[in-house]
Formats: structure tokens, C-alpha cells, sequence
């Protein structure tokens, strides 16, 4: 009986319609998730971290964001930075006041509990009623409570968004960079006759993907202020720009 021998499939390669909405799905989905496990960290931290803060502590992040905008109220992208990133954050608030979270959260938290009168023993159905209606208010103080933060955390990723946004032309001149210096590095290998080598090229375009997605989403959900993004620019600016030559520099024809 005699075996065939056949070929390991090749894998399929996506045009430039699938590559985009790729992109675009993954960039959504790195948001939602940011945002998830932002809200997470924030209502979490408000029990063990940053106590008897609450909505304040979210609310500060988003201000710093817009005090790290105001430092370059200027992009090769957008005219005005601040009053665009202003505009957005509105855009973030607007469902909550249409669906009256806020105005949930103003009642709920401006109402003074008052003292209940010392109830007589024939009484105590009534004293459970009081006690299930304190109850009910309470958990609708921290049902309003971690809405509100889901707020300011939606505003906080789509302002942290606008700023790797603004950022675009220094990771383009980044791409751009470690492109030619990759090519720069691969001609000379190839003429002077180098060692050639696919698994530093699968490993580098890995670390690449990494650095433009896992960085970014990192950046996104972090919870704790006085991080300035431009530190973040150029740390992953240098990343992408090292990865993509290395990159490029390793590529074969035949990998």
C-alpha cells in the first residue's frame, strides 16, 4: 500500500478589507475590555484602595487626563486637542443623563437619612418594614454609585484613546524608522552573507503585534494617576520601532 506525501497547508493569508476589520473589532474589543476591567479595579479599589473616596477618585483620573491634554493643546491630527477631548467626554455622559443615572445618583446621595423613633415591641413589623426601606435606599446609594464611576471610567478610556490617537504621527514615524533601518540591516546581512533566521522573525513580528495591542490595552485600564502619557508615547513608540526593525531585518523569502 503506498502513502501519498502531501504538503503542510499554507496558511491563509487576509486581504486589506479582513485586515481592517480586524483592526477595527480588535480595537473595539480592547476598549469594551478596558472598560470592564476598569470599572472592576475602580469599585474594588473604592473598598480597599482608595477608601471613602468613591466617584471622586474616578472623577480625579479623568480631570488629570484632561490637564496631560492641555500640556499639548495642539496635534498634527486635531486643530484644538482639549476641546475635542472635551467634546467626547460630553458624548460618554450624554446616555447616562438621558436615562437619568445622574439624576438617580443626585437624589439618592443628597437625601439625609432621618432618625427612626425607638418603635415599641407590637410594633416590630413596621421596625422590619423601616429596616428593609433603609436597606433598599442603601443599595440604591451604591447601585448609583458604581454607575456613575462606570461613567467616568468610560471617559477616562475614550480620553486615554484620543491621546494614543493624537499620538498616531509619532507611531507612524516610529513604523516608518524601523522599517528602514530593518531594511538597511537585511541588505547588509544578505551581501555580506549572514546567518538567516525565520524563528528570530516569527518571534520579533509576535513582540510587534504585542507591543501595538497588549501595551495599549495595559495603558487603557490603568487605574492609578500620575502616569503622564507622554512617557507611555515614548516608551512604546521605542518599542514598536525595535520590534518592527527587528522585524523586517530578519525577514526571508522563504521563512
Amino acid at each position: 500500500m503506498s502513502t501519498r506525501s502531501s504538503a503542510p497547508p499554507k496558511p491563509r493569508t487576509q486581504g486589506p478589507v479582513e485586515l481592517v476589520f480586524a483592526a477595527t473589532f480588535g480595537l473595539l474589543g480592547v476598549t469594551v475590555s478596558a472598560w470592564i476591567v476598569g470599572c472592576l479595579i475602580e469599585i474594588a479599589g473604592s473598598y480597599l484602595l482608595w477608601q471613602n473616596q468613591g466617584v471622586r477618585h474616578a472623577q480625579s483620573i479623568v480631570l488629570q487626563d484632561l490637564n496631560y491634554i492641555a500640556a499639548a493643546p495642539r496635534s498634527l491630527l486635531v486643530r484644538d486637542t482639549v476641546a475635542f477631548s472635551r467634546e467626547v467626554a460630553t458624548w460618554v455622559r450624554w446616555p447616562y443623563e438621558r436615562l437619568g443615572v445622574l439624576r438617580w445618583y443626585q437624589k439618592t446621595h443628597s437625601a439625609q437619612p432621618q432618625a427612626a423613633p425607638a418603635a415599641p415591641a407590637q410594633n416590630a413589623g413596621n421596625a422590619a418594614m423601616r429596616g428593609i426601606g433603609r436597606a433598599t435606599k442603601d443599595l440604591q446609594r451604591v447601585a448609583t454609585e458604581w454607575l456613575v464611576m462606570s461613567m467616568f471610567v468610560a471617559q477616562d478610556v475614550v480620553l486615554r484613546l484620543c491621546i494614543a490617537a493624537f499620538a498616531l504621527p509619532a507611531f507612524a514615524l516610529a513604523c516608518l524608522l524601523g522599517v528602514i533601518d530593518g531594511l538597511v540591516r537585511r541588505d547588509i546581512r544578505r551581501w555580506t552573507g549572514g546567518r538567516e533566521s525565520s524563528f528570530v522573525y516569527h518571534h520579533a513580528k509576535r513582540y510587534t503585534a504585542w507591543a501595538l495591542s497588549g501595551g495599549f490595552g495595559l495603558y487603557l485600564t490603568w487605574p492609578f494617576g500620575g502616569f503622564n502619557p507622554a512617557y507611555m508615547v515614548l516608551v512604546f513608540t521605542v518599542l514598536v520601532a525595535a520590534t518592527l526593525s527587528t522585524t523586517v531585518g530578519s525577514f526571508k523569502k522563504y521563512a
